[in-house]
């Protein structure tokens, strides 16, 4: 839902019923969703062209007399990728705490 409204606070208030319901059916806890819905929307929001972020990023850049596009930085774009990759380890690697 981040890359459809390209602001994190609105896209997980939007899914918090589908996360809930799903947390339920698959045993998950509330802080463990809420920490999920976090993280992904900080990895999407991060990705996406016409986010924040990159708007920023790339406004800086022309203010520094630099011309560049949001798809020239995407290669580059360390954190979010990582973050995706260290969740995905976190959820399907390591084991859960019982």
């Amino acid at each position: 839902m981040d890359i459809a409204t390209a602001n994190n606070t609105v896209a997980i208030v939007m899914a918090n019923p589908i996360a809930k319901e799903m947390s339920e059916n698959y045993g998950i806890s509330n802080r463990k969703t809420a920490s999920l819905l976090d993280t992904f929307s900080c990895v999407f929001q991060g990705i996406i062209p016409y986010g924040a972020q990159m708007l920023v990023a790339i406004s800086a850049a022309n203010e520094l007399g630099y011309a560049i596009s949001a798809f020239q930085i995407i290669p580059v774009l360390f954190y979010p990728l990582m973050l995706l990759i260290s969740s995905l380890i976190w959820i399907f690697v390591i084991p859960a705490d019982k």
